[in-house]
């Protein structure tokens, strides 16, 4: 809006870097209205440069409201504007995607719903399964098969940049980006992830990875993206539980950053095509409250405090006060209390509630489906459905980079032997390329041994390999086995006499790293224990071997 305009700003941004007196500057230079866009962190500087005659003079939108409940209880600089708000003369709260606050200030406020005239529907797919990368591998390859669609682009939503990282490298992708706070993008390019941003630009690539961030409030335009978008929205349960997601105001956010394109007079209008996809673990062992639960704990956890604060006694001794204060903060009833007055902060009991209602659906493998169903903004499509796999997400977190790589073989070995006991094809169809994709090195060692010759082994991975070494050795060993046997006669040999004989068999094979010993010779050659051959000119006995046959099991 501001066009390349440095002073005569149409529109004032106000974040970490900008002043006090760059407001001021904006005010007393900018003539007619004024238009102000603050992080909530900075609303201060805000009221500081402007005074009292903000609340009169100035009306206050607070947009993507429902970020003030999701996103207090990690960011609680975020309803630092709060009690201003509710002091200016004109203010309203909104959002797409609404979460009305339990705050009684709120209480004399007017709803008003905007409903659009045109069918506003979004088709997704929600997938549930117990493996969420394998998951996704099949929906990158399916679209990859297909000529009409290899040339679009996805988008990734992902609350973990870990998991992002672990994903880039696990399917080995190249043509990548991820979009994500500036402190994670330098972990990101640190951990060998190149191309990771703090902000939208213009390097969208094939595989564009976006964390919570920029699920809102972030308008990506088409002349960006400039595709027909695949959107994935990821949720892991089982390795970061608080990657889960809300279909009624999360997804909804997600699916509409994609801006149409503007319509240019005189040409037709670009339709864009959006596929919308949530894939998701779950976790029965997620507890879920619901709002009368939670308002009982709090109440048990009220009482306690306030028990504790008014009959606290005062001692001189450290450790005692410290223990004191412990329990208030183990009872944690002073992180639902505002900062300075100790009155409830809503918002705080709010978010309680909130991220309760979202465990609930990612406790069973239909419950995230079902939700999306009641859902206006989406409908759920009929390929929407629970997948799954015989190695799961369960299994893979409890198997780490650390753990060793011999439990990992018997890890591998015991799926390998489940899946090949199924009488099921399609198991075996679907279930083997998994573990092939999350163990190479594993079934590489199956793969070159053969699936049959390993059932003779139960697919025992560590038996197979050292079969696999011992074979090997011995393919190595054939050509000087070959000429022990041509040329050690069923007959006996003195120590000295067996040593320049595997001598020169070393130098004519070219095995130049093996030792004359009789270890060696034993590799091609049957021989007796050390005993006496034959006398020497003064009639003393001669110690050696006596070779008694050749080894043909090689």
């Amino acid at each position: 809006m501001n066009g390349k305009a440095r002073k005569n700003k149409v529109v004032l941004g106000v974040y970490e870097d900008v002043t006090v007196q760059d407001i001021r500057n904006y005010v007393a230079n900018r003539k007619g209205y004024k238009k102000i866009i603050t992080t909530p962190e900075s609303f201060w500087k805000v009221i500081e440069a402007i005074g009292d005659s903000i609340y009169s003079d100035y009306f206050l939108l607070f947009d993507e409201c429902e970020k003030a409940v999701q996103d207090v209880g990690f960011r609680e600089g975020i309803i630092d504007p709060i009690d201003a708000f509710f002091t200016f003369n004109g203010k309203a709260f909104i959002s797409a995607t609404p979460i009305i606050p339990s705050d009684p200030r709120f209480k004399d406020f007017t709803h008003i719903n905007i409903k659009p005239a045109y069918n506003h529907e979004q088709a997704i797919t929600v997938f549930t399964t117990n493996n969420i990368v394998y998951q996704l591998k099949s929906i990158l390859d399916q679209y990859s098969s297909t000529s009409a669609d290899r040339d679009r682009n996805y988008f990734i939503f992902f609350k973990s940049t870990k998991r992002i990282r672990n994903i880039i490298k696990g399917l080995k992708l190249t043509d990548y980006a991820v979009y994500c706070s500036e402190t994670s993008a330098k972990d990101l390019r640190r951990n060998g992830i190149e191309h990771a941003y703090d902000q939208i630009n213009d390097k969208f690539a094939k595989y564009n990875f976006l964390t919570n961030r920029f699920f809102s409030a972030v308008d990506i335009d088409y002349e960006d993206y400039h595709c027909d978008p695949i959107i994935i929205i990821l949720s892991d349960v089982i390795a970061v539980e608080h990657s889960v997601i809300d279909p009624a105001t999360e997804a909804v956010q997600i699916v509409g950053r994609f801006r149409k394109p503007e319509r240019i007079e005189g040409e037709a209008d670009i339709i864009v095509k959006k596929d919308a996809y949530h894939i998701s673990n779950y976790n029965s062992k997620l507890t879920s409250f619901n709002e009368t639960e939670v308002m009982a704990i709090l109440e048990d956890k009220r009482k306690l405090h306030e028990f504790i604060s008014t009959f606290k006694p005062v001692s001189d001794i450290e450790y005692i006060n410290s223990f004191i204060d412990e329990i208030l903060k183990i009872n944690g009833f002073g992180y639902f209390l505002r900062k300075g007055d100790s009155n409830l902060n809503y918002f705080m009991v709010d978010n309680f509630k909130y991220k309760e209602q979202v465990k609930l659906y990612y406790q069973a493998s239909t419950s995230l489906i079902e939700r999306y169903k009641t859902v206006s903004h989406f409908t759920v499509t009929e390929e929407s459905k629970f997948v799954a796999y015989s190695l799961t997400d369960e299994q893979l977190q409890n198997i780490s980079d650390q753990t060793a790589y011999t439990t990992v073989n018997d890890f591998v070995s015991q799926r390998l032997k489940e899946i090949m006991e199924s009488e099921s094809t399609f198991n075996r169809s679907v279930n083997l390329p998994l573990l092939r994709f999350s163990y190479p090195d594993q079934m590489s060692v199956i793969d070159q041994y053969g699936l049959e010759n390993a059932s003779k082994l139960d697919y025992n991975i560590n038996k197979i390999s050292k079969q696999m070494e011992q074979s090997q050795g011995l393919k190595r060993l054939l050509p000087i086995i070959r000429y022990i046997q041509r040329t050690f006669k069923i007959k006996g040999y003195t120590s000295k006499e067996i040593e320049p004989l595997l001598t020169k068999g070393i130098t004519e094979t070219g095995l130049t790293d093996l030792k004359p010993t009789i270890q060696l010779l034993r590799n091609g050659a049957i021989l007796s224990e050390r005993t006496r051959i034959r006398k020497d000119e003064n009639g003393n006995w001669l110690r050696g071997y006596e070779v008694l046959g050749y080894v043909h099991n090689f």
